[in-house]
């Protein structure tokens, strides 16, 4: 094991924590609570031993993808469950330039990607005509897996693009894509109506 790199995982957590009043507190449900209790416990009862993760196809099976599996908790409790607890002036800084709480150096495991390896769907849209298509076929997934999406009412959808044309910059960030949707195509548009879906 390589004890420079474990270290690192630690500072990039607890970067720019000091920052905030240590007394300051925020108010949870019990329901949430227990929620990311029960997350962390699964975590822990399957790291804490090495033989439950010798190969990598065990990794794979644990973490699933964002259907099931620990990724799929992963990814509630990072986009629905924790924003709805932290404070607005802490949430208007994250993914933002100069956010005060990400580290200055990406950690070890991060390489930079271009646009090719954004694999969302959004890959061929590159004009009018492409994003006309694209526009149907997410018609067409509203159809049939609507009930699915997080923004599923006009009002909310709309609601939706505009968070996300705000955020989006934080998405391709967190992605570390060398990509800025201050420089707007019609992929970025799509990606904008995609995450309109599920963004909150």
């Amino acid at each position: 094991m390589n004890s420079e790199k474990s270290k690192e995982i630690n500072e990039q957590v607890m970067y720019g924590l000091s920052s905030i009043d240590p007394e300051q507190t925020v108010e949870i449900k019990l329901t949430d609570l227990m929620f990311l209790y029960k997350t962390f416990e699964e975590f822990n009862r399957f790291f804490h031993q090495p033989l439950h993760f010798s190969t990598i196809e065990d990794i794979h099976s644990f973490l699933g993808n964002r259907d099931s599996g620990a990724y799929s908790l992963i990814s509630k409790i990072y986009y629905q469950l924790l924003p709805k607890y932290l404070p607005e002036r802490i949430m208007e800084k994250l993914g933002k330039e100069n956010d005060p709480f990400t580290h200055p150096n990406d950690p070890y495991y991060y390489k930079k990607k271009n646009d090719e390896k954004i694999h969302d769907g959004t890959l061929g849209v590159i004009d009018r005509n492409s994003f006309s298509k694209f526009a149907k076929e997410l018609l067409v997934d509203y159809k049939v897996n609507g009930e699915n999406w997080e923004n599923n009412a006009i009002e909310s959808f709309i609601e939706g693009i505009a968070s996300y044309a705000e955020d989006i910059d934080g998405y391709y960030s967190n992605m570390n894509f060398d990509t800025s949707a201050d420089t707007p195509t019609w992929r970025i548009f799509a990606q904008i109506l995609k995450g309109a879906a599920v963004y909150k």
